[in-house]
């Protein structure tokens, strides 16, 4: 017999299965909802937050860098546009696959671009900046393969122009990307270009202005769209420096092909007309990416052509220190002006024999005749009169042996040597060592910037200025942002009468000495030669020494002080001289060149 369920059980079991689907389908809806409030409103801030990020990029407007112009207002530097080359990591889904094809388009070591990107993290934003001042050649080829480059924007940034390749290139200086012991300072964010060197170091903070931004809506492999938001960048501030442009491009030729340094400067005020350094390093290179072997070739080229020679190459002064022996010879009583000496080519002390740089002698010598003709053997014999405590005294009063206070950074002192010294060093003083002091030979180390101070002392009466570099420093606005004025830093205290000797002979001894190479036209040049031996114990050979030639004029109204230094050309007189002589024509081409065709002024 069939047994069958009866009616009502069967609707009790079919109302149980109904409500339990019922309860699982209430228990699924439950946790949709519930997730649901959790995302959009526990968490729904951060994934909007995490979306606009997907969808809009930040991408940093370079401000343009202040411009710094010379004393008339003609530039010493600007800026022009340029291509760069920036990756952003978060959006290079297959990074090493963009890597490796944009190593083959810009000819980069791919091991380049990696270390690069090693510095940030993978999900960073920040465009990372890999190659700049590219080629219209460079930017064709990327642009070609955009489609398989995401992650790799083209930017046009600012960057600094020049007048030429090495235009004042240590006075200036040259503008690079942070470093990593830059970025640790805390005061920079990375890719950022701060000055190295020179016045762009110095003046960074004013010259950087402030970059602006952009916020671009990009599709979802990276591509722009649109500019939602843009802040414009404020250009940094206008410098205007002490440089005269013309009197810097005229040093620069007048060295051309030689190693050593010119100063020109106002005996006036202190102020730097013209800084060079030669040889020097091309501008452009560090404006654009510097491959580190190029880098390493620049550091280790035996020509040191980063060594700023004005001011931080030490050299023995040789005869220019007769000016110091005679002014403090006079001063102190010692000497007097109608001193003689016969000079027949040699001195002797003791068992050492010092020679006259011109063989056979002088003859029959005063103290600005001894000046005129840089007569050796007469300021041998000077030199011992005066003693070698009052030569180092007046040295260092005239500011020789110490920083002459230009803030470009790294300035040597030089060295004035003194039997107090030598004695704290537990080693004894000897009369041979004031003979080779009294011209400059020895242990006297000189900056040509610190001969340029002394000159200028010579020229104005006394007064040892701070060199100065600045005038003033504009924001973008017009508003004054700092000033300088002349700061006297010293005075050498000399009578009238042996400020006037001294001027009266150093015209002497370009009118009709060994400095006559400096003569002109119309310019009355007062100045001083010198030949440093650089090789101990070694006769004076052509080549081998180092020619000085420190001077100023108008003689009778000094304006202008130019010295001149070549590393191992040979006689002052006969190769830094002529170099100083082009370097006046110059500055007073107007009167040289009526002076020259008979016109009247």
């Amino acid at each position: 017999m069939e047994m069958r369920a009866a009616p009502g059980a069967l609707g009790e079991a079919w109302s149980r299965r109904v409500l339990a689907m019922t309860l699982i389908v209430a228990a699924g809806f439950v946790c949709l909802v519930g997730q649901l409030w959790y995302l959009q409103v526990l968490e729904g801030a951060r994934f909007r937050e995490m979306s606009e990020k997907n969808r809009i990029r930040v991408r940093p407007v370079a401000a343009p860098r202040g411009i710094l112009y010379d004393r008339h207002g003609l530039a010493l530097v600007d800026n022009r546009p340029a291509f760069t080359v920036s990756l952003i990591t978060r959006d290079m889904e297959d990074r090493n696959s963009v890597l490796a094809r944009l190593s083959i388009l810009l000819k980069v070591p791919i091991a380049e671009l990696q270390e690069m990107l090693a510095r940030v993290p993978e999900d960073s934003l920040r465009p990372v900046r890999v190659r700049r001042d590219l080629s219209l050649e460079d930017v064709a080829r990327v642009e070609e393969w955009k489609l398989e480059l995401p992650g790799v924007v083209v930017e046009v940034e600012p960057q600094r122009v020049y007048p030429t390749t090495t235009f004042a290139a240590h006075l200036l200086g040259y503008v690079r990307e942070v470093s990593e012991e830059q970025m640790k300072q805390g005061r920079y964010r990375r890719g950022d270009m701060i000055g190295q060197v020179g016045l762009e170091r110095l003046l960074d903070e004013y010259l950087r202005g402030r970059d602006g931004g952009e916020r671009i809506e990009v599709d979802a492999l990276g591509r722009p769209v649109q500019v939602m938001k843009r802040e414009e960048p404020r250009p940094g501030a206008q410098v205007v420096t002490t440089v005269d442009r013309r009197i810097q491009e005229a040093a620069e030729r007048a060295m051309a092909g030689r190693s050593g340094s010119v100063v020109v400067m106002d005996p006036r005020s202190g102020d730097i007309l013209a800084m060079t350094s030669s040889p020097a390093f091309g501008l452009d290179r560090f404006a654009g990416s510097l491959a580190r072997e190029a880098w390493l070739t620049l550091v280790k080229d035996p020509a040191h052509p980063l060594l700023n020679r004005a001011l931080q190459g030490q050299y023995a002064p040789g005869s220019i220190f007769k000016i110091v022996v005679a002014a403090a010879g006079l001063q102190e009583g010692s000497l007097t002006p109608m001193d003689r000496t016969y000079c027949n080519g040699e001195f002797r002390l003791g068992a050492w024999t010092f020679k006259d740089w011109m063989a056979g002698g002088h003859g029959h010598m005063d103290l600005r005749s001894a000046l005129v003709q840089s007569c050796n053997v007469f300021f041998y014999q000077a030199g011992l009169k005066v003693g070698p405590d009052a030569l180092a005294r007046y040295a260092r009063a005239f500011g020789l042996g110490a920083p002459s206070g230009i803030e470009l950074g790294g300035e040597k002192p030089g060295f004035v040597p003194s039997p107090a010294l030598r004695r704290s060093q537990g080693r004894p003083w000897h009369g041979g060592d004031t003979v080779n002091m009294s011209i400059g030979q020895g242990q006297v180390l000189v900056t040509p910037l610190q001969v340029a101070r002394m000159m200028a002392a010579v020229a104005n009466g006394g007064i040892l200025w701070k060199p100065r570099l600045i005038q003033r420093v504009e924001r973008a606005d017009g508003t004054l942002a700092y000033s300088e004025s002349s700061r006297m830093t010293g005075q050498v205290d000399l009578s009238p009468l042996v400020w006037a000797f001294l001027r009266d002979a150093l015209r002497g001894a370009v009118s009709e000495g060994t400095g006559r190479g400096a003569r002109l036209p119309g310019i009355e040049v007062a100045g001083k030669t010198g030949t440093a031996q650089t090789i101990a114990n070694s006769d004076s050979a052509r080549g081998q020494d180092h020619a000085w030639f420190a001077s100023f004029a108008p003689a009778d109204d000094p304006q202008v002080v130019v010295v001149v230094l070549v590393e191992r050309g040979g006689k002052g007189g006969q190769v830094a001289a002529p170099i100083a002589r082009e370097i006046y024509q110059a500055i007073f081409l107007e009167k040289v060149a009526m002076a020259s065709t008979g016109t009247d002024s």
